[in-house]
């Protein structure tokens, strides 16, 4: 407030910077990114974040409005450590759509697609239900506040202007991508495994008896069971999903820690 009052328009240049950031981390992260969410009530979540985190933190910049390039510079810088922050969030989300992908290939449930309205590509029907059932997760354990901690953190961690593109981020990127495909393939192995166990015991019968038609007899068996191994499954989905989110939220920091 006294930057408001001795210098009205710095107050509005370091609050379009913080407006930026908060606006690309609202269009990015999982929920609050959905395109069904109306872009007003995006923009106006972000103007009421900015508002209270400038006057949370002290804030300070080395260039203005007046600077054209030097501040251009800054907008995007902004927009991008927002962005990281919320696309981190995401990688964690798209663990488990893959993880539903995989169990969707072993079903026979893959060319039966919907559309993901986040992400704008399509998604298997498990992918899509685990999505949203992850997403009921994170209302319920009000996780999506962790969320708004860790943005409202990051201006500790990254004052304005000051984000830094180390080595070390890339590198926690990278390391998150090998367990990204290792945690989804523990998430869909017990379908995997009682999958590999039908296939094997329908080629026994297939070599035992050759008159039976195992295409006809394997479709319907593979889906029945898979359905309820799928029904077995969703009793772990909570412990699972703590588990993403735990994987999440240190991602996130990491995120920050390397624009640090």
């Amino acid at each position: 407030m006294e930057l408001l009052i001795n210098d009205p328009f710095t107050y509005l240049d370091v609050f379009l910077l913080i407006f930026v950031r908060m606006i690309s981390f609202f269009i990015s992260v999982p929920l609050f990114g959905m395109k069904s969410i109306p872009k007003v009530a995006k923009i106006a979540m972000a103007f009421f974040m900015a508002v209270i985190i400038i006057n949370l933190y002290p804030m300070k910049i080395d260039v203005t409005s007046a600077d054209i390039i030097p501040y251009a510079i800054l907008v995007i810088k902004e927009f991008i450590v927002g962005w990281l922050i919320g696309f981190g969030a995401y990688l964690a989300f798209s663990i488990i759509t893959l993880a539903g992908q995989l169990i969707d290939y072993q079903i026979g449930f893959t060319m039966v697609n919907v559309f993901d309205p986040l992400s704008q590509i399509q998604l298997t029907i498990t992918g899509n239900l685990y999505y949203y059932l992850l997403l009921l997760m994170m209302l319920a354990t009000n996780t999506h506040y962790f969320f708004i901690k860790a943005l409202s953190e990051s201006f500790k961690w990254i004052p304005i202007g000051k984000a830094v593109f180390r080595p070390k981020l890339y590198h926690s990127v990278l390391s998150f991508f090998t367990d990204y495909f290792v945690i989804a393939l523990q998430i869909a192995a017990p379908m995997i495994g009682v999958m590999l166990i039908i296939n094997v015991v329908l080629g026994i019968l297939a070599r035992a008896t050759p008159q039976m038609n195992m295409f006809v007899i394997g479709l319907p068996l593979k889906l029945i069971v898979g359905l309820v191994v799928l029904l077995i499954t969703l009793s772990m989905f909570p412990s699972v999903s703590s588990w993403i989110f735990d994987k999440m939220l240190s991602f996130i920091d990491l995120i920050i820690k390397g624009m640090s």
